[in-house]
């Protein structure tokens, strides 16, 4: 019979000793720690130490129940052998034989945390006399567990001497690893344009709304970088080095005109100019002012950079730019090409020959017999009779918001807040209309022919130096070098060829092409592929969409 079986039997014997095991049963019984700072001995050390490490009441969690478990029972022979020390005469079981108490020693036991970024430790006390904790057996349960990095040498001395039995202790703790934080820039100048037209609350344009440059000198900053950092390794209580992920480095935004410290930190102009972001960096192109109207004392302009007029631009005159055009008066029949925005701020009336060409958007309050050739969005607050080929939407939503006569032809959609009027004249609008396709497919169609050509002179010149008996060596080079470029040329109309058949026969995305107003009047007609819609009612708040590979009318 063990000295643990014995005991039992004889705590059902003796309601007295019962009574005295139970109160100490309470000691170890578990208690809440949320918003109680009451707690009992086993955890006494962390719950003091919680400001400084919070993640430990976590950490300790997965081993805790056995801990506590373990503490009981000891206790129960502690107890039960107190007992039989002081209670001379139940030296006997009832076999008759001598009740042996069996001594043991102070012992450590060692939890490490999954990570092992922590190993914690409680040390047991002896029973029936056995030997003290020493310093020497914590470190010697710690090396069986590996852990050699993060040992608190004081608080394991101090746990020794001051024999701190069934408390728990961190006695080791990992280097966590500092990954690198990634870089960032940090814009001084705007990388959004203004979407357009403004409105005030009476439904009115502000014409003072348009896009404005943003203009800088030579050695202006646009943007500050900060380079990311490389992080710092760590290391768990086993030793184990932890490697830490360098920061990502941000995208430079450095485009034409513009230069970059040389720490990398300073993105300055390099001249002055109008700072504008397009394909994901920051550009700086040169701005021509013109103070008066473009009229006989100016004559036609042609800049490399962008234009912004403070005057008119008088009928018969052209204006080309690289850049943006800006024009802060009106536009009569002229012609105004832009690589990329046109902005009117007083509008135009073309007369039938007036032309805008933009590569970006064209931003007017009105336009009157106007032809227009724009590669992304329109937006105008009265279109009057006007040809529009649009490679974007058009918006005609702010100030009057018309759109009447003339001919439309738009990739995605046209909103108004009306469509024709009330005379019933002829509104034409198609949608899906791709403004570069066809340019495209005949720069790839011209492109395949010359290669072919190509191919087939290369052909000729290796069959001729083939063709000789001795090629000399100064000839061997060149054959080398023109069957290199068979097998290029090859590829290249082959890919050539794959792109033109994928043009071709690419199906359309009409999902998102609609023709949507608070009022349409008839007659206006809409098309897109071999869809037609007629309006023939005035028709209120209605969206007239695609589905089904037809045109149909719903709610706005």
């Amino acid at each position: 019979m063990s000295i643990f079986d014995w005991f039992k039997k004889k705590q059902e014997e003796e309601e007295q000793e019962q009574v005295e095991l139970e109160s100490a049963r309470k000691v170890l019984r578990e208690t809440s720690f949320k918003g109680n700072e009451r707690v009992d001995k086993l955890l006494e050390d962390i719950w003091a130490d919680r400001e400084r490490h919070p993640s430990d009441m976590a950490a300790v969690e997965p081993f805790l129940k056995t801990l506590r478990q373990n503490l009981k029972n000891l206790e129960t022979k502690r107890k039960a052998a107190e007992l039989l020390e002081a209670k001379k005469g139940w030296g006997q079981d009832v076999e008759g034989s001598e009740i042996q108490i069996p001594l043991v020693n102070a012992n450590c036991n060692v939890f490490l945390t999954a990570d092992k970024m922590a190993a914690f430790v409680c040390v047991f006390p002896p029973i029936a006399g056995g030997e003290e904790i020493r310093y020497e057996l914590i470190k010697e349960a710690l090396n069986k567990k590996n852990i050699k990095f993060g040992v608190d040498e004081e608080k394991l001395i101090d746990i020794a001497d001051e024999k701190k039995y069934g408390v728990l202790f961190a006695a080791a703790r990992g280097k966590p690893c500092i990954h690198g934080e990634d870089g960032f820039v940090v814009d001084h100048y705007p990388r959004e344009v203004d979407e357009g037209l403004k409105e005030d609350e009476r439904g009115n344009v502000d014409h003072k709304s348009l896009r404005r440059f943003h203009s800088v000198q030579e050695g202006d900053l646009i943007c500050e970088i900060t380079h990311p950092t490389e992080g710092e390794d760590g290391m768990d209580v086993t030793g184990r080095e932890l490697k830490a992920r360098p920061g990502k480095s941000p995208h430079v935004p450095q485009g034409k005109n513009t230069e970059l410290s040389e720490d990398g930190t300073k993105l300055t102009a390099v001249m002055d100019g109008d700072v504008t972001f397009q394909n994901n960096t920051f550009c700086v192109d040169k701005i021509l002012t013109i103070s008066e109207s473009v009229d006989n004392s100016v004559g036609n302009l042609d800049y490399n950079g962008n234009i912004v007029i403070k005057g008119d631009v008088k009928s018969g005159f052209k204006v080309n730019a690289t850049g943006d055009i800006i024009v802060q008066g009106s536009v009569g029949s002229a012609k105004l090409c832009a690589g990329g925005n046109i902005e009117i701020i007083e509008g135009m009336n073309g007369n039938g020959q007036g032309t805008l060409e933009a590569r970006g958007d064209v931003k007017i309050t009105f336009m009157e017999s106007v032809n227009v050739i724009c590669y992304q969005d329109i937006y105008a607050a009265t279109i009057v009779n006007s040809d529009i080929l649009c490679g974007g939407s058009i918006y005609a939503t702010k100030g009057k918001g018309v759109v009447v006569g003339g001919s439309i032809k738009v990739k995605t959609a046209v909103e108004a807040k009306r469509i024709g009027n009330q005379s019933g004249g002829e509104n034409n609008i198609r949608l899906g209309y791709e403004l570069s396709d066809e340019d495209d497919l005949e720069t790839m169609h011209k492109d395949l022919e010359a290669s072919r050509d190509t191919l087939d002179k290369i052909y000729k010149n290796i069959m001729y130096l083939k063709s000789q008996e001795a090629i000399p060596e100064h000839r061997k080079e060149l054959l080398e070098k023109l069957e290199v470029q068979s097998v290029l040329y090859i590829q290249k109309i082959e890919t050539l060829e794959e792109k033109i058949e994928e043009a071709e026969n690419a199906k359309p995305d009409f999902s998102q092409c609609k023709v949507r107003s608070k009022i349409i009047y008839p007659m206006t007609k809409i098309s897109l592929d071999r869809a037609k819609y007629t309006v023939r009612e005035t028709s209120p708040m209605c969206s007239i969409y695609y589905r089904d590979e037809e045109l149909q009318m719903g709610t706005y």
